[in-house]
C-alpha cells in the first residue's frame, strides 16, 4: 500500500522492524561496495548543457548524465577504474562529432560513497572531476554514441527501463518489488533500477505528463488517474524509484530523465503530477533543472504531499538506532525539506495543491488525512507558490481514486493556454 503508516507501525514495534534492519544493512553494504564518481561542469563556451558519458577502463559505455554549466553530476558504481567524456552536443544528435568541443578524463577520480552528504561535503566532492568545454578543445577522445536506438540495443538496463511501453500490471510494479524498494533499496537498484516508462509508444505530437508515485508504492497507483487523462493529447511517463533511498538521489534521477527528454524530443511543454512523498521528489527535481532547463515545464500538480515532513520520521530517528535515509529526509525541519523551498520554482510553472483531509487517524495528535498531518500538506511556503489550492474530502489513498481528483486534474489540463504556460 502507498502509505506512510508503515512508520507508525515501526514505532509500535510491529513486524516492520525486520525491514528496518534490512535497510540499515543495505546502507552499510552500499558504503562498502560502491563509490561515487562526482564532478562539475565548471563552464562551457557555448553556455549549453553538456552530455557526460561514463566509461569503464576498457572504454565501454556504462551510462551518462546531462549537466548545465556550474552544475554537479555524479555516478554510483562498484570500485574500479573509470573514464569520463564530456561534450557539447551542438547538433543534438547525441553523438560526439569531430567538430564538437569535448574533454576526456582518462582516469576519473572516485571517492567512497556518501549516502546523504551535507552541503559542505557535497561541494568538496564535486571538485573531484572538474570539466570545462572550450570551443578550441577538439582533442582525441573515445567515440560516444548516445542515440536512443543504440542505447536500447547495447545497454540491457536502458532497454528494459528507459522510455519503453509497459502496462500497469508489469511485475516491476508488484507489491513484492515495492517492498524491495522500501526495505532493500540497494537490491532494488541492482535487480530493477530506476525506471522512466511509457504507457504507449512515444509520440512527438503529445505533451508529456510525468507521474511520480509516493512512498512504499509504484506507478500502478496511477491507474485510475491515467484512465481519465486524454491520451490523444498527452503522453504519460511513469517514474519508478525505490522509496528507501535518499530523496535527493531520486530527485536527481528524475531531473536527469526530464532533461534528457527535453533534449531528445524538444516538447513545447510538459507537466508533472505527483502523490504524497512523490511531490517532494518532483519539486526538488524541478529545482535541479534550474530556470533555463525548466522552461518547458508548465503544470505541477501535487496530491496529499507532506511538504513539512512527518512527525513519525522524527520519532523514528530518535527511537530507532538504525540508518533509514528516508526518515532523515522526512523529519520536520530536515535539510532536505529546508532546501525544498530555499528557492521558488520558476514563476511560469502553474502549481496546483490538492489536499486530502478525511480519514483522521487517532495515532496523530493533530488533524490529518489518516496518514499525513494537514499542517504538513498546507505548509505556508507551498501555499504561497500555488495558483490553486483545493481541499478534498478524501484520505491519503482515496484521493488517487476520487471523482473529484479526476475532475480537478482535467480542469488543470483544460485551463492550459493554447501555447506556453502564461495566460
Amino acid at each position: 500500500m502507498n502509505t506512510l503508516r508503515i512508520w507508525l507501525a515501526v514505532l509500535l514495534a510491529t513486524n516492520a522492524g525486520c525491514g528496518l534492519f534490512k535497510v540499515d544493512r543495505e546502507m552499510q553494504q552500499a558504503r562498502a561496495e560502491l563509490v561515487l564518481i562526482v564532478g562539475q561542469l565548471t563552464g562551457s563556451d557555448s553556455g549549453r548543457s553538456a552530455l557526460i558519458a561514463l566509461l569503464d577502463a576498457q572504454g565501454k559505455l556504462l551510462t551518462y548524465r546531462i549537466a548545465a554549466p556550474g552544475e554537479d553530476f555524479y555516478f554510483t558504481e562498484a570500485p574500479g577504474a573509470y573514464q569520463l567524456v564530456a561534450f557539447d552536443d551542438r547538433n543534438g544528435n547525441f553523438t560526439l562529432d569531430p567538430d564538437e568541443p569535448r574533454q576526456w578524463v582518462a582516469n576519473a577520480r572516485s571517492v567512497p560513497l556518501h549516502v546523504q552528504p551535507d552541503a559542505a561535503t557535497r561541494k568538496r566532492l564535486s571538485q573531484g572531476n572538474l570539466i570545462a568545454l572550450r570551443e578550441r578543445d577538439l582533442a582525441q577522445a573515445p567515440a560516444i554514441d548516445l542515440r536512443l536506438e543504440v542505447l536500447h540495443r547495447e545497454q540491457p538496463r536502458m532497454q528494459r527501463n528507459y522510455l519503453q511501453p509497459v502496462s500497469f500490471n508489469d511485475p516491476r510494479f508488484s507489491l513484492a518489488s515495492t517492498q524491495l524498494g522500501a526495505w532493500q533499496p540497494l537490491t532494488f537498484l541492482r535487480d530493477i533500477g530506476y525506471g522512466l516508462y511509457l504507457l504507449a509508444p512515444w509520440d512527438n505530437a503529445k505533451e508529456p505528463i510525468f507521474l511520480v508515485h509516493g512512498i512504499n508504492s509504484s506507478p500502478s497507483d496511477w491507474q485510475d488517474v491515467a484512465a481519465n487523462i486524454d491520451t490523444q493529447r498527452f503522453q504519460l511517463v511513469l517514474f519508478h524509484y525505490p522509496s528507501g533511498v535518499p530523496l535527493n538521489n531520486s530527485a536527481y534521477m528524475l531531473s536527469v530523465g526530464i532533461h534528457d527528454i527535453e533534449r531528445r524530443y524538444a516538447p513545447t511543454r510538459l507537466h508533472v503530477i505527483a502523490h504524497s512523498m512523490g511531490g517532494l521528489v518532483a519539486r526538488r527535481a524541478l529545482q535541479m533543472l534550474g530556470e533555463e532547463n525548466a522552461q518547458s515545464v508548465c503544470l505541477f500538480v501535487t496530491l496529499s504531499t507532506p511538504w513539512d515532513g512527518h512527525p513519525s520520521a522524527a520519532s523514528g530517528l530518535q527511537n530507532v538506532p538504525l540508518e533509514v535515509p528516508v526518515w532523515k529526509d522526512m523529519a520536520p525541519g530536515s535539510n532536505y525539506l529546508q532546501q525544498l523551498f530555499a528557492s521558488p520554482l520558476p514563476a511560469h510553472i502553474r502549481q496546483w495543491l490538492l489536499v486530502s483531509y478525511a480519514g483522521n487517524s487517532r495515532l496523530l495528535p493533530e488533524p490529518n488525512d489518516g496518514v499525513v498531518p494537514l499542517t504538513s500538506e498546507l505548509r505556508n511556503s507551498a501555499q504561497d507558490e500555488a495558483r490553486q489550492i483545493y481541499l478534498l474530502n478524501e484520505d491519503h489513498l482515496s484521493i488517487l481514486h476520487s471523482k473529484r481528483t479526476k475532475q480537478l486534474l482535467d480542469r488543470a489540463l483544460q485551463r492550459l493556454p493554447n501555447q506556453g504556460c502564461e495566460g
